[in-house]
């Protein structure tokens, strides 16, 4: 998939096609480019992302700067995701330089995913790895390198401490499988 693809995975993530269409569709999904920080916040991601990949790579942390200012969130150009990442709000999104995330997920704002830092055990150092198709309520924190399952949703407030299963709905601190879902609910028919 080329950056133009990716990118419009990312601008499309961002309106709903089951509310609109055909022309309305792409001029929301316009507008949202040009006024939505959330969005403008992805795009800049991707725009760092590949200069991080060239020689230009101090141009990447300069941009990232940029994004930080401009829209609050701040992800690390060596973080990898998939397209249709989708920030419902961008103010105070930390993604840290290891963390990799599937297709089509949705964040919320204040979400934190990164590694432990410095005092957690040392079998907890990493980075996270979400599947597909995951959303993270707000201040939904995930750090250290435990896997989330495909469709699986994190509860607002939550803290993960160990790996969620695809499809699970978890809560609170430490989060807690609530109840699990069918992927095949999650994912529609194939």
């Amino acid at each position: 998939m080329t950056i133009w693809q990716t990118i419009k995975a990312d601008l499309t993530a961002t309106v709903d096609g089951n509310l609109v269409s055909g022309a309305a569709f792409w001029l929301k999904v316009a507008g949202k480019a040009l006024i939505t920080p959330q969005t403008q916040a992805v795009v800049l991601f991707r725009i760092s992302s590949a200069l991080g990949r060239t020689p230009l790579r101090p141009l990447a942390f300069l941009v990232r700067a940029l994004t930080v200012a401009w829209s609050g969130a701040e992800i690390h150009p060596d973080a990898v995701i998939g397209a249709g990442l989708a920030l419902v709000h961008s103010n105070g999104v930390v993604i840290g330089p290891g963390v990799r995330i599937g297709r089509d997920c949705r964040l919320n704002q204040g979400v934190t995913l990164g590694e432990p830092g410095r005092g957690g055990r040392v079998d907890a150092w990493g980075f996270p790895t979400l599947g597909d198709h995951v959303t993270l309520g707000a201040h939904a924190v995930v750090v250290g390198p435990h896997r989330i399952g495909t469709g699986a949703v994190i509860g607002a407030n939550a803290v993960v401490t160990r790996d969620v299963p695809g499809g699970a709905i978890v809560g609170g601190i430490p989060a807690r499988l609530i109840r699990t879902v069918p992927l095949d609910e999650i994912l529609g028919p194939r």
